[in-house]
């Protein structure tokens, strides 16, 4: 790496006309940093993995370890496509001949199943050809919530099977592999077979009698010329059958890329996308705490202290001419003083409450339930002692808080029941009341913060709540372990 140019002094005038003005530099010397924004960086040439010409890789390939790697892939491949190809056809076929008693929808989701399944052992399987890594193309995830029904389980399962369009892609590469894999072993059998029986042609010799009739047949050879001519051959042929083998794996490889997997600028553009998401809702989150932040202080706290600052001004007057009306003055400013105190803890509690520092998410959501005006029940699935990540406690703390808060204005519910689920590597967190519903997702709205809030750590809100109720807030989280 060329070092960045050290930073010189302001020129002058008189600098600029007395000094020189040097040589360009020529291309090869200037460095990357002094090449124009918008310019792209020269060529370079980049040799070959393994530091040989074409020519000479091409008479190497027999002794190269990536062509046996080639042979053995077009002969695994072969037996696994056969087999994935009949458990699909046979699962296809079967709930094909069912859709009409809706049993065979089932049928058909297991060999779409089986098809990414087969998919994944053919990434697998061109790794074994070339070590760099492939990019699966992303499925379709159907994330359930353990205290759904089941009939938003069946519908998402049904719309992560049928509807995405990776799945369908596994499905007809199954299809295109049978073909493909069936030539490549077949052209790679015959190449191989072939120059092996040329190069075992001196083991003819040796059977009697075998050197007189090539001597007298039709060609009237020499049987030890023409066998070197036959060896010669089979040595082409075996050159030829190694890299053949080794450019039929090459272009597999290029067919399952695009197939079944994305290129690393797809990948990193949608990991780009994804953050720049992430990053929006972060940064809305920020601003609408800031928000409410200065809210709260605005028309709490700091109307106490106003308040506080009057009543201290009017005692400071009367203290010597009215003593008992100053001590009133004075016991009214230490109750505003005392009543501040408490609302800046409140603020601070919306914050980070001290009870979720100290015990955890289960124990400050159960002080939550508690100062609730609605009968609340917490029910956890949380281990003793079992703490999460802190950012995803406190956006679980503050969906759980600020939901209750909304059932407690305009819910007109009689009860409101909060559930945390642990499962591996996620926090399930469901709010349940049983008020009049009709609840929406508005922009600015309470509900679209706390969505903002929980897709800044790459969660999920769902909301259900028809008019009559129930409302229905269920929240994932991607949660390990602390």
């Amino acid at each position: 790496m060329t070092p960045d140019p050290a930073p010189t002094a302001p020129i002058t005038p008189a600098q600029t006309t007395a000094a020189p003005v040097p040589p360009p530099a020529p291309p090869s010397a200037v460095s990357p940093a002094g090449r124009g924004a918008g310019l792209p960086p020269a060529p370079v040439a980049r040799p070959t993995r393994s530091g040989r010409g074409p020519l000479l890789t091409f008479l190497l390939s027999p002794i190269d370890g990536r062509s046996w790697r080639a042979a053995f892939s077009i002969g695994f491949g072969l037996f696994s496509t056969i087999i994935a190809a009949s458990i699909v056809a046979t699962l296809f076929s079967t709930g094909g001949s069912l859709l009409l008693i809706l049993v065979g929808f089932p049928i058909v989701a297991l060999g779409i199943e089986a098809a990414r399944l087969f998919a994944r052992v053919e990434r697998w399987r061109m790794t074994v050809i070339d070590d760099h890594p492939l990019i699966p193309h992303p499925y379709r995830s159907a994330v359930l919530s353990p205290s759904e029904p089941y009939g938003p389980w069946i519908r998402k399962l049904a719309e992560a099977a049928f509807f995405d369009t990776s799945r369908w892609l596994d499905v007809v590469y199954v299809l295109i592999a049978v073909p493909l894999a069936a030539i490549e072993f077949i052209v790679a059998v015959v190449l191989w077979t072939t120059s092996a029986a040329f190069l075992l042609s001196p083991l003819v010799l040796l059977i009697p009698g075998a050197a007189a009739r090539i001597q007298t047949g039709p060609l009237g050879i020499d049987p030890v010329a023409g066998v070197a001519v036959v060896c010669l051959v089979g040595l082409v042929l075996l050159v030829v059958a190694s890299s053949a083998t080794r450019g039929m794996a090459i272009l597999h490889r290029y067919v399952v890329e695009g197939l079944l997997c994305i290129s690393p600028t797809e990948a990193l553009r949608r990991d780009n996308d994804r953050l720049r998401g992430s990053r929006s809702a972060a940064i809305e989150l920020e601003a609408s705490e800031l928000r409410r932040i200065e809210r709260d202080l605005h028309d709490g706290a700091q109307q106490r202290l106003v308040m506080l600052a009057i009543d201290l001004s009017l005692a400071e007057d009367k203290i010597d001419t009215d003593p008992v009306a100053a001590r009133r003055l004075v016991a009214g400013a230490r109750d505003q003083a005392r009543q501040a105190l408490g609302e800046l803890r409140d603020v601070v509690r919306g914050a980070a409450p001290a009870i979720l520092l100290d015990r955890g998410l289960v124990a400050a959501l159960a002080a939550v339930a508690g100062r609730s005006p609605i009968p609340t029940y917490l029910d956890s699935t949380l281990g003793q002692g079992e703490r999460l990540p802190h950012g995803v406690e406190r956006a679980a703390y503050y969906v759980v808080s600020e939901a209750l808060t909304n059932v407690a204005k305009h819910g007109h519910a009689g009860r409101c029941d909060v559930r945390l689920i642990r499962q591996p590597g996620w926090l399930f967190v469901e709010i349940r009341d049983d008020g009049t519903g009709g609840a929406t997702i508005v922009p600015g709205g309470g509900l679209a913060g706390l969505q903002d809030r929980v897709e800044a750590l790459d969660g999920r809100l769902e909301l259900l709540s028809p008019t009559g109720g129930p409302t229905i807030i269920r929240v994932s989280f991607p949660a390990a372990a602390a």
